[in-house]
């Protein structure tokens, strides 16, 4: 398999720049995910990278061999495309050996490559038949077959399991994570569902606007953001992002605490900010917890409830701001009802109200 980097990469379509100076090395048998919301330059970058559509700028190397100008049949990449895009009068066989027969192999060597990867892929049973006769699953497991039969440098996926209903999408993640594991292979994977994201990838590049927001490993980009737009994006309820005001806390020993209406959280250590300086106060669902109106930092009023099962979301209402509290059911929280939350301050974010970007602070208990 096969490193790839991506150096100043960019396109503009007219006045309209869909992919803006955009640097990645995805390391030899990495599974790095582009993530981002639709029309943030994904799908560009990755047709770029497959030699489907010429950058603007930059460069694309796969290993040390410059591939920018490289036709893309002559890219040892292997593309699975959202559509599937099999042939429909070719049985699963044909379909899957149909890359081989430009390499002029002997019909035996085909047929032994072709049946090794449908046993990979449990595709043994299902050679002799046309995709019509497939399921979603299935036919995108033929998808990955022609892929996985090129013994390609490196995969490029483009929202493969996108036409999947919820189970299937579940089922084929499991088998594509389990086959990255098994094969070792280089995958640079295209998605807007975090929860693939976050479930599959060994890194994920977050994209905004054309341009790379954040790059690191799922609990990085969750625990760590780098921006608000990365504290949005990611998470179920989002993160709560509240407009405060830092502030002189006498009750913290002199400390700082940040302030708006409804929330009074202390803060241990901040070496970024100061006394009246405003803030964007960044606080994620699952670590509120409900406490007495004595020891709460945040106030409100219940608006509403989710009941997810095992699991509850309450929505609250404080002045202007609103946050959703995430725990174990029951939290104990109806609406209507009064809601005073304690919160782990050791996971509060700061952020530039200016930029967005993340403030640098740490909890007084973080030695460096």
């Amino acid at each position: 398999m096969s490193r790839i980097r991506v150096e100043g990469l960019s396109r503009r379509f007219g006045q309209v720049v869909a992919v803006d100076d955009v640097w990645l090395d995805v390391a030899d048998g990495e599974f790095l995910v582009l993530l981002g919301p639709s029309g943030c330059g994904k799908s560009t970058l990755l047709r770029m990278i497959a030699g489907l559509l010429p950058p603007s700028e930059g460069r694309v190397l796969l290993g040390e061999a410059d591939i920018t100008h490289t036709p893309p049949q002559r890219r040892d990449l292997a593309m699975v495309f959202q559509s599937y895009a099999l042939y429909p009068h070719l049985t699963v066989a044909r379909n899957i050996a149909f890359p081989l027969r430009a390499r002029g192999l002997s019909k035996e060597a085909m047929r032994e490559k072709v049946n090794a990867v449908a046993k990979t892929l449990d595709l043994g049973g299902l050679l002799e038949r046309r995709p019509k006769e497939l399921s979603g699953g299935q036919r995108q497991r033929v998808a990955l077959g022609r892929a996985l039969v090129r013994d390609p440098g490196a995969f490029l996926m483009d929202e493969p399991l996108s036409n999947l209903d919820a189970k299937l999408r579940s089922s084929t993640r499991a088998e594509i994570t389990a086959l990255h594991r098994d094969l070792g292979a280089t995958v640079l994977y295209v998605t807007h569902d975090q929860v693939e994201a976050m479930t599959m990838a060994t890194r994920i590049a977050l994209l905004n606007e054309g341009r790379v927001e954040q790059v690191g490993t799922p609990s990085e980009v969750y625990d760590e953001p780098a921006s608000v737009f990365v504290a949005r994006f990611l998470g179920s309820p989002s993160m709560n992002v509240i407009e405060a005001t830092v502030q002189t806390a006498p009750d913290n020993g002199g400390g700082l605490s940040v302030r708006a209406g409804g929330v009074d959280v202390p803060l241990d250590v901040a070496a970024e900010v100061r006394p009246g300086q405003e803030v964007l106060l960044g606080i994620r669902p699952e670590h509120l917890t409900v406490t007495t109106p004595e020891t709460a930092a945040l106030r409100g009023t219940v608006t509403a409830v989710e009941n997810l099962g095992g699991e509850e979301i309450a929505h609250c209402q404080a002045g202007e701001n609103r946050f959703c509290v995430r725990g174990p059911r029951p939290l104990g929280l109806a609406a209507g009802q009064d809601a005073h939350l304690a919160v782990r301050t050791e996971r509060l974010h700061l952020f530039d109200p200016a930029d967005g970007r993340r403030l640098a602070w740490r909890p007084a208990s973080v030695t460096v």
